[in-house]
């Protein structure tokens, strides 16, 4: 890992004073660590004299809206003004994704990826298959704020510099703690911890950065939340519980996507419950699948038999060609079956 790190911010070091820049992908649907990782390198970069930037094509959702440097984001629209070569008014040289390690994560934007002179990524997910040495895919991390906060301390070793900021400080450990679930989560290790408390040492508000990332909520929320629950459907001995989820109920309440965040963390907490499922039909046909569990079932090897992935304990997929009941059907099934 220090070696791979060493070659990755060498080659980030390579770009100082050119005239291209290094562009930087977090997964599409971006959470706290993607966005919070992206960011703190972009402005761990600025400070090395080395150009980057951070092409979206997406809204950033409302309760990371309290995040530094989301003025640093930059919207993408492929068109003939932002080509394979870059956005309009800069040239790509190295890309780098965040939080995935593959171009069908990121979008509209995999084409821009893939087209890159260099390409490298920064992954804690469970690779689905082989990847370039220079793609760094740690699944003992908890975050990708891990790895990007030992990236950045090593291009401060390599230049002499001091890197961390407040801002980057708040960015990182928002990263973390999404992806910890506030530090409860299995994933959770003493590198989580140490990466943690080297953070405390900047005045961030820990207990803002929690409140805005899992407690804070809104009317039309609470009221999806209480369609959700009383619909949901249990199976297999109680062990699995599915909730379905399509534009009519979010309509009804008054929600969208963004308020469905979060909610499987709460069917996965019934007592006794093993695999939680939570199914939202998607504009496009697709079915999007998000998947919790306890250590008695894999969330990552199920999303897989459908090319999804993730990690044991949560992983995502997408269906196609089956309605919200059907897929409901199919799932409980093969979930009682792995179980």
């Amino acid at each position: 890992m220090n070696n791979q790190l060493i070659m990755l911010a060498d080659a980030l070091l390579s770009c100082r004073g050119q005239a291209g820049s290094v562009f930087l992908y977090p997964h599409v649907s971006v959470d706290g660590d993607a966005i919070g990782s992206a960011l703190a390198l972009l402005l761990a970069l600025e400070q090395l004299e080395i150009k980057a930037r951070l092409p979206l094509d997406e809204r950033i959702p409302p309760k990371l809206d309290f995040l530094p440097a989301l003025s640093r984001i930059e919207p993408y629209e492929p068109s003939p003004d932002a080509d394979a070569a870059g956005l309009a008014g800069g040239q790509q040289i190295i890309g780098l994704a965040i939080d995935c390690a593959a171009a069908d994560r990121m979008g509209r934007r995999g084409l821009l990826f893939k087209q890159a002179p260099q390409i490298f990524a920064l992954d804690h997910h469970i690779a689905q298959e082989p990847v370039p040495p220079e793609f760094i895919v740690d699944p003992s991390a908890a975050a990708v704020g891990e790895l990007v906060y030992d990236l950045i301390a090593c291009l401060g070793n390599l230049t002499g510099r001091t890197l961390f900021n407040d801002d980057i400080a708040t960015l990182l450990m928002a990263a973390i703690i999404s992806d910890t679930g506030g530090f409860v989560y299995s994933n959770t290790s003493i590198r989580t911890f140490q990466t943690a408390a080297g953070l405390m040492g900047y005045p961030l508000d820990l207990r803002y950065i929690t409140y805005r990332l899992f407690d804070r909520t809104s009317q039309e929320r609470l009221r999806l939340m209480g369609r959700v629950f009383s619909e949901a459907r249990f199976s297999c001995g109680d062990r699995v519980v599915l909730a379905a989820v399509d534009q009519q109920m979010l309509d009804a309440c008054r929600a969208s996507d963004y308020d469905l965040d979060g909610i499987i963390a709460y069917l996965k907490n019934v007592a006794g419950v093993d695999a939680a499922f939570l199914i939202r039909s998607q504009a496009d046909g697709l079915l999007r699948v998000n998947i919790r569990s306890s250590e008695r079932f894999d969330a990552a090897a199920f999303a897989a038999r459908y090319g999804g992935g993730g990690h044991a304990r949560a992983a995502g997929m997408h269906l196609s060609g089956l309605t919200l009941d059907e897929a409901a059907q199919k799932i409980a099934q093969e979930a009682g079956e792995q179980l």
